[in-house]
């Protein structure tokens, strides 16, 4: 008999007890669907993240520091001053505004919920990778002046000013009247929940904006010439100085985004991999049931064995009827599981990303669909057609076994 005799056997047996087949196959339809569901969620999460990290620039790197001592702070300072044009292209200082709302005619906006406010110095934009895309950006005048001037990110823009132009408007922050004069191009286009809803302010102003005020060490933002020019930017800095803040009882952190993301990738690969083996347990369950079912098939047609086996049916015909019966209820489930897994990863893929849009100034997520990868596809597919074979041997070989005298008795 050959293997389209065999297929067509099998498909046969499968669909003359459709309730049984389905039944058995419940277990991998649920075990694909789940670990499909979970590792393209895991996926999309991976990619969401490199996606905002990028936005913010590969090269760029964040220094801070906590200490009481201004001529350590001075030194990090004029450190990495000097090293602008050689693995350095652009530094900036900035420290935050944890406490501003922004008030223009009836809308309000709170910067300690989900806004990000800055008070800037040096050539902070370049330093983070920031274009000015209307008006002009903050510049060293407006600091020795404390001119009240803001540049605003593109989703405080559209919340405030929707079509109409912001430049030269006046703003209020913390109740008090501040220009915009410029705004920040959208990192990714908007689509992402990036730092776009921003404002910075000259710090020279911060004791005056703020409703409290104490002295806190500035961060730093820079930009390195490359990748490889940020890694080594970011050991220098750190072998030169983070001893001294031990020493001292502060702290001091250097970090470039491409290492955070590298970090972050191993981190997220390694949870992909435990939810992917812990889904993985279902698939067994529903190989265990598909062993069970076809040792209840093989007792059914213990009679059918015996008659192929009289009129000259081979051992390895019998064990390859069996196991390409077991093989394709297992595919069959495998392919509804696949079905379902596209389903459940949009829906769940547009639950996850959905709740990240929190107020309405945040930018939305609007080109960010879930779908399982290609190779995770074929992979789940691949892997329920295995479990098939494996746990179909065991029945085949108890089919294949059988002495056809004994079998033939069987009623």
């Amino acid at each position: 008999m050959n293997f389209t005799q065999t297929f067509s056997m099998a498909i046969k047996s499968v669909l003359s007890n459709k309730i049984r087949s389905l039944l058995t196959m419940l277990g991998i339809i649920i075990g694909v669907a789940t670990v499909i569901i979970l590792v393209a969620s895991a996926q999309a999460e991976q990619k969401y993240t490199r996606l905002q990290l990028e936005a913010m620039g590969a090269n760029r790197i964040q220094v801070g520091c906590d200490t009481n001592n201004r001529r350590l702070e001075d030194e990090i300072i004029e450190y990495c001053k000097n090293q602008v044009g050689k693995t350095l292209s652009a530094f900036g200082q900035y420290m935050y505004a944890w406490d501003l709302t922004l008030k223009y005619r009836s809308k309000e906006m709170s910067m300690d919920s989900g806004g990000s406010g800055y008070f800037v110095e040096g050539d902070y934009s370049a330093a983070t990778g920031r274009y000015i895309s209307i008006g002009r950006d903050l510049t060293d005048a407006d600091n020795r002046n404390q001119s009240r001037v803001c540049v605003i990110g593109d989703a405080v823009r559209k919340y405030f000013f929707g079509a109409m132009s912001p430049l030269n408007q006046s703003i209020k922050i913390n109740g008090q009247s501040f220009t915009v004069v410029g705004v920040y191009s959208p990192l990714y286009g908007g689509k992402l929940n990036t730092d776009d809803q921003i404002i910075c302010i000259p710090v020279s102003l911060q004791q005056r904006v703020m409703n409290y005020y104490y002295y806190s060490s500035p961060n730093f933002a820079m930009t390195a010439i490359d990748r490889k020019s940020s890694d080594k930017f970011c050991e220098d800095i750190k072998a030169r100085f983070e001893q001294r803040f031990n020493d001292s009882n502060g702290y001091f952190y250097a970090e470039s985004i491409g290492q955070a993301q590298d970090q972050m990738e191993q981190e997220q690969n390694k949870e992909s991999a435990k939810t992917a083996g812990i889904a993985a347990i279902s698939l067994l369950v529903g190989g265990i049931g598909i062993m069970n079912i076809m040792l209840v098939t093989v007792t059914e047609r213990t009679r059918e064995i015996g008659i192929r086996m009289a009129i000259g049916a081979r051992k390895r015909d019998i064990i390859s009827q069996f196991l390409i019966e077991s093989a394709v209820i297992s595919c069959m489930g495998g392919l509804i599981g696949i079905f379902f897994g596209f389903i459940g990863s949009a829906i769940w893929g547009n639950m996850m990303f959905g709740s990240m849009v929190n107020s309405p100034w945040m930018p939305v997520v609007d080109t960010f669909l879930v779908t399982p990868s290609f190779g995770l596809v074929v992979g789940a597919f691949l892997f329920s057609a295995l479990l098939g074979v494996l746990f179909g041997l065991y029945p085949a070989n108890k089919a294949a076994s059988m002495q056809p005298v004994d079998a033939l008795r069987t009623q």
